[in-house]
């Protein structure tokens, strides 16, 4: 039995879609960073097995996690830091240090020659992880921030400031670098659309 995954990006583009029940159903889900599923149920479901997430400052507590906890770093700030990374994981993500998988900086560094991305956001490198661990993998939710801007659980005073342009997401990462990579993979069939054909 081949073994798949449904990675869920936090793009706005997952509220014109009510798949929370075909969500619901694949057998392992993961989610990226600040994701939420309260209230958003009928959109993108409830099922969490795998929380993907770079240990960033602005990570939101979670006092109910997942089973499983993937924690994916940049290559030059996993260099930088070395083995401080971990105390500043174990603060941001409220954890003890067996209760997270950090990726390693070599895996990390491979991610970024295959994808040609020096800095690959979270959710491009949960993509190349779950490309290497599963058979099969689907993507849903993937904006890049250029077909929208924002997440789709972001607070309306967050929505203000992104639609005047005060504030930007993302800004360290090649986001048009990984539209292109991310539409050759789904194009060669490696990578799959929830809702596609």
């Amino acid at each position: 039995m081949k073994k798949s995954i449904l990675i869920l990006g936090n793009g706005e583009s997952v509220l014109k879609y009510e798949f929370g029940s075909a969500i619901d159903d694949f057998p392992t889900v993961g989610r990226i960073n600040n994701y939420t599923t309260i209230g958003f149920e009928k959109y993108i479901g409830s099922k969490t097995d795998i929380w993907f997430n770079g240990a960033n400052q602005t990570l939101k507590k979670r006092p109910h996690k997942p089973g499983r906890i993937v924690v994916l770093i940049p290559p030059a700030v996993l260099v930088h830091k070395g083995d401080a990374i971990h105390p500043r994981i174990m603060k941001r993500l409220e954890v003890e240090s067996t209760q997270y998988e950090l990726v390693p900086l070599a895996d990390m560094e491979r991610f970024a020659r295959k994808s040609g991305v020096a800095r690959p956001t979270t959710g491009l490198a949960a993509i190349l992880w779950a490309l290497e661990h599963y058979d099969e993998v689907t993507i849903h939710g993937f904006d890049f921030f250029i077909s929208s801007k924002g997440h789709y659980n972001d607070s309306p005073l967050t929505r203000w400031l992104i639609r005047r342009g005060i504030l930007k997401k993302a800004k360290k990462h090649d986001l048009s670098g990984e539209k292109i990579f991310v539409e050759a993979l789904l194009k060669s069939g490696e990578l799959y659309l929830l809702g596609s054909p």
